[in-house]
């Protein structure tokens, strides 16, 4: 539980970085989709704009998590808890998770010789939304003996 007056994790600046970087990546590798869906294959270039709808998803719900949770700030009847939610943990394994799924796709079509310079860039871009995720990690309960 993070200390009495801290904000919740979802109302941090840390959180709206990682939504826009989600956004910005999952547009990257929807577009690097694309075009090696009509360089590479069919079924190569749909799995990779899949995994950016993913990453979209994402983006789009971490956006409305933060935006609900900087309006619950100033609710003087708070209706759902701030803190210590379920899901407050699992969100930055998931961004973690879905940011290593199109990392892999990246070093593949990387190594295949399409498009090596975006998405070697689109591996960086993952890179930045992995580390945001694991900045907004809850910190773990230092009462719990």
């Amino acid at each position: 539980m993070p200390s009495l007056g801290a904000p919740p994790t979802y109302s941090t600046p840390a959180t709206l970085g990682l939504a826009l970087l989600a956004l910005i990546t999952s547009l990257w590798h929807g577009t690097l989709g694309a075009l090696d869906y009509a360089q590479a294959g069919r079924y190569e270039g749909l799995a990779l704009i899949l995994a950016a709808a993913l990453m979209l998803v994402y983006g789009v719900l971490t956006l409305i998590r933060y935006a609900e949770a900087r309006d619950a700030m100033t609710d003087p009847h708070p209706r759902t808890p701030m803190y210590d939610t379920p899901h407050q943990g699992r969100v930055p394994r998931i961004g973690v998770g879905l940011a290593l799924l199109l990392g892999v796709g990246d070093v593949a079509f990387a190594l295949g010789a399409q498009h090596p310079l975006g998405h070697l860039a689109g591996l960086g871009l993952v890179l930045l939304v992995a580390r945001q995720a694991l900045k907004i990690r809850p910190e773990p309960d230092r009462d719990a003996d």
